[in-house]
């Protein structure tokens, strides 16, 4: 039976040993705060509390949000009201028949996206980050729809997503620490990012089951895979990234469960104490370097990540006096495995190859994100070996309101980097990290055509070292 391959595959991340990824405190140091499960909330001057993020002129947007909010502003019931409307709005539209009214589903569901520039966001309700529901809408009514439009999700996120985030804007507002502390603590954002990892699930059986009985020739097959593995890269590995900084159990299980839907478990070990530690460093494979292309950097990174894992793995053995079978790099593919097998078993054999390039998808994609994020930036090092501690200026900002919703605040990267325990509802913007003109679906378009992404952030890496006084570029 099917369940017989579930659940020994899935109970194998239950009962893998709790190792120090990542570094779990009550309490994190300045020096620790970049690696810790602990959040810091970093006292500011009164005057400077809650205070927006001053005016950009790089930014491609129409609109700033929040620019004028008095800080400790918080959501009316009329606010949460209008987005749960957006939201019925958004679901509705999965229930229109798109063989007969295509143009009606595409025009509903882009004029709600844009229409999203009227609604207000303070950062208190967890109602504007449900907009993820838009990407497997998307995905499941273009192969519904079958032929070349099976990839229309393409169209959606490299055409439709960066005009949203030019036309809806950027958003420059910040919490008080009094209200980060407060928001912290709300149970409401944790839960919609535990509901991700069985949502992600669900859409991959329900791609493998039309893989497998939806009647797809090979050219509709070819967009199922793409738009899942667009779905899995961009809410199933980002929500399974928010998921692993954490201290708890749950959180920490379902989001290696995340990544090993992606075949990239080991990313848990890489990315806590590897990444987050070396950042910015000639020692980090996940940072793109200074001329880098991304064809260049794609190659690198995935072999390093994988490398620079099981070296990390092998330290924790050889410390804790573990034999080899503890590893848990391992354990993380097998669970692939398992989650590739349990998919044909319910659904046909088509699951196993619609698992594997759904994968590479996602990978890829995650990928690219990884290279917009710290693109030609150094610390400085102290002394050979020893660098200065992450701070904002070292990762790449963007305040684009829609892709921050859909990508749980990933792009107040510099935030996350210097208080890797923050909660993705806590991430707060800053003056001192250089800004991405746009949103990251905008970015990895241009990341895809090397001689346009030079053209677009080499002045603005440049202006941004001219500011980094006395210090000495790799």
């Amino acid at each position: 039976e099917p369940s017989r391959l579930v659940t020994p595959c899935l109970t194998l991340l239950l009962v893998i040993p709790l190792s120090d990824m990542p570094l779990f405190e009550a309490n994190a140091s300045a020096d620790t705060a970049c690696i810790s499960t602990a959040p810091v909330f970093t006292k500011v001057a009164a005057q400077l509390d809650g205070k927006a993020k001053s005016h950009d002129a790089s930014w491609w947007a129409l609109m700033e949000h929040n620019a004028g909010r008095l800080p400790g502003t918080r959501s009316s019931l009329a606010v949460s009201a209008a987005w749960l409307a957006f939201l019925a709005g958004v679901a509705s539209t999965a229930l229109i028949p798109v063989l007969s009214h295509w143009d009606c589903f595409s025009a509903m569901l882009i004029g709600l996206i844009f229409c999203s520039i009227w609604l207000p966001d303070h950062g208190d309700t967890v109602l504007p980050f449900c907009t993820i529901i838009i990407l497997p809408i998307v995905v499941f009514k273009s192969v519904a729809m079958g032929g070349f439009w099976s990839y229309s999700i393409l169209l959606f996120v490299f055409v439709v997503i960066p005009l949203a985030d030019f036309i809806v804007g950027v958003d420059v507002g910040s919490q008080t620490r009094e209200i980060q502390r407060e928001l912290h603590t709300a149970f409401r954002f944790e839960l919609l990012t535990l509901l991700v990892a069985p949502g992600i699930l669900g859409c991959l059986g329900y791609a493998a089951w039309l893989a497998n009985f939806g009647g797809l020739s090979l050219l509709e097959l070819g967009g199922l895979s793409i738009g899942t593995g667009i779905i899995n890269g961009v809410v199933g590995i980002v929500a399974g990234h928010e998921l692993c900084h954490k201290a708890t159990r749950l959180e920490r299980v379902l989001g290696r469960l995340l990544l090993c839907s992606a075949s990239y478990g080991h990313f848990y070990v890489e990315h806590t104490l590897g990444h987050h530690k070396d950042v910015a460093t000639d020692h980090d494979p996940a940072t793109s370097r200074y001329g880098e292309s991304f064809y260049e950097f794609l190659p690198r990174v995935v072999k390093g990540e994988f490398v620079n894992a099981c070296r990390i793995e092998a330290a924790r053995l050889r410390r804790k006096g573990l034999p080899w079978w503890h590893n848990e790099i391992p354990v993380y593919f097998l669970v692939s495995a398992g989650i590739a097998l349990a998919l044909a078993c319910l659904t046909g054999p088509q699951a196993v190859p619609l698992f594997v390039a759904q994968s590479l998808v996602a990978v890829l994609l995650f990928e690219s994100v990884n290279y917009l994020e710290h693109y030609g930036l150094e610390r400085r090092e102290l002394k050979p070996g020893q660098y200065e501690q992450v701070q904002p200026q070292h990762s790449w900002d963007t305040a684009c309101r829609v892709t921050n919703h859909v990508m749980f605040k990933l792009e107040r990267h510099a935030d996350h980097h210097a208080h890797a325990g923050k909660r993705y509802q806590t991430l707060q913007v800053y003056d001192s990290s250089p800004q991405l003109p746009a949103g990251y679906a905008t970015m990895i378009l241009l990341a895809f055509f090397p001689p346009l992404w030079r053209m677009v952030m080499h002045p603005r890496l440049l202006a941004h070292r001219c500011q980094q006084v006395g210090q000495v570029f790799r």
